[in-house]
């Protein structure tokens, strides 16, 4: 049933959240094309550089941000807290190019999000994801740190841009030492075989936390890759082999996510596949169309915070994360009907959203590298639009007509209709 009424409160929705669009839009588009198409860099003391990645990511931090700040009713103060100082953090860890202090705002932008996991984590098994994290953390983080210090010490400095393993003085330890330095960014980010952690920690963090998660964090794993080792990209980290094996991984992944009823750990396993297409962006694509992976890392941060946003709403409003419950918690309204299926559909990277673009550009130069990369590609975009459609039948049956919303759950609802706005039409700033 539908509303037979014309439906004020979610008009009034949208029209403020496309107010906000077109105002920022202004303002966004010229700072992108200044950034992209002069080659703007802004470079501070040897630490902070601004560049066009830690544009693209400062943005998605900003828009996740902004999205969380409806919902501020909803969230105790520690979590306030913590959660700025997780994103702030992260704007930090975009601009910085000293190894040392970008190990600093890395772990500054993580350790929120453990403390939260325990402290307000609504679920039973939140202190096993805790130790899941923690250890994730200590077994990756202690060993970076040390690296960091011997490698800056052979390259003569913290700076990364004078970081050189083709440089004659080089030795091959070193080389090896750089690659097993970006191994463990690679699981952070995370790529298979250390995608284990993600989803356990997903099922049992808070929505918020969630967001954080998928939408910046794992991206600081591949701004971690660039940053100390672009130098031998793609030829030892992401090379033909392993980013293959990554993409067979992901098709496995999206197999699973059709048996998953969990709504978090669906999407949880999602994010774990959409992303090799980032590293796979990394190894086919060129220096001029470098910034490519990033911006598919926005409108992947954008969709994923996206839809843990409007599983929260749901949760809230069905009370269960199965599928088969939170269909019913779809709101009755033809506007908001439209928005929670649209937020489905951009988890299938479906046209004119970002992702879209970006796999286009991908699968191109895929092509052009082998043609088993091609078949591997049209593969993953295929499952990787039919999985969501799966979801989007099952949530267009049957379900209630709420009438009503209430205030904290109207200003999450806010918060998602200015994310969808920027995902699907974010490719006119760009």
């Amino acid at each position: 049933m539908g509303f037979k009424s014309f439906d004020w409160f979610s008009s009034g929705l949208v029209f403020c959240s496309f107010l906000i669009f077109g105002v920022l839009c202004f303002v966004i588009n010229g700072i992108g094309v200044w950034l992209v198409g002069s080659g703007f860099c802004l470079e501070y003391g040897g630490v902070f550089v601004f560049d066009v990645v830690s544009f693209y990511l400062c943005l998605l931090s900003s828009f996740l941000l902004i999205s969380l700040c409806f919902v501020y009713n909803k969230l105790s103060l520690a979590s306030c807290i913590f959660l700025l100082l997780s994103v702030f953090s992260s704007f930090l860890c975009y601009c910085c190019v000293n190894g040392f202090w970008f190990w600093v705002f890395y772990e500054l932008s993580i350790l929120p999000l453990l403390v939260l996991l325990v402290l307000e984590s609504p679920y039973s098994e939140r202190f096993v994801a805790g130790w899941y994290f923690l250890g994730y953390i200590i077994f990756t983080s202690l060993p970076m740190l040390l690296l960091i210090f011997y490698l800056s010490g052979s390259f003569g400095g913290f700076n990364l841009q004078s970081w050189d393993v083709f440089g004659l003085s080089v030795k091959s330890s070193e080389v090896f030492f750089v690659v097993v330095l970006l191994i463990l960014f690679v699981t952070k980010i995370p790529l298979f075989p250390f995608h284990a952690w993600l989803p356990v920690v997903h099922a049992e963090a808070s929505s918020a936390v969630s967001v954080c998660l998928s939408g910046y964090i794992m991206k600081l794993g591949l701004l971690g890759v660039i940053r100390f080792g672009s130098f031998i990209l793609p030829d030892v980290v992401f090379g033909s082999s392993y980013v293959l094996l990554c993409l067979g991984a992901s098709v496995l992944f999206f197999l699973a996510a059709c048996r998953e009823l969990d709504g978090k750990r669906w999407l949880a396993l999602l994010s774990l596949s959409h992303i090799v297409i980032a590293a796979t962006g990394l190894s086919v694509l060129g220096y001029e169309e470098g910034f490519i992976p990033f911006l598919y890392c926005l409108g992947h941060g954008l969709s994923a915070g996206l839809m843990f946003m409007v599983l929260w709403v749901l949760y809230d409003i069905s009370g269960s994360r199965n599928w088969g419950v939170l269909k019913e918690g779809l709101l009755g309204g033809k506007v908001l009907n439209v928005i929670g299926v649209s937020c489905v559909c951009l988890c299938a990277s479906i046209p004119p959203s970002v992702l879209f673009f970006s796999e286009v550009v991908v699968l191109f130069r895929g092509g052009l590298v082998s043609g088993i990369f091609l078949a591997f590609l049209f593969m993953f975009l295929f499952l990787g639009g039919l999985v969501p459609l799966f979801v989007v039948g099952g949530l267009m049956s049957r379900h209630y007509n709420v009438k009503f919303v209430s205030p904290s759950v109207g200003g999450c609802l806010l918060g998602v209709i200015l994310l969808v706005c920027w995902s699907f039409f974010l490719f006119l700033v760009f």
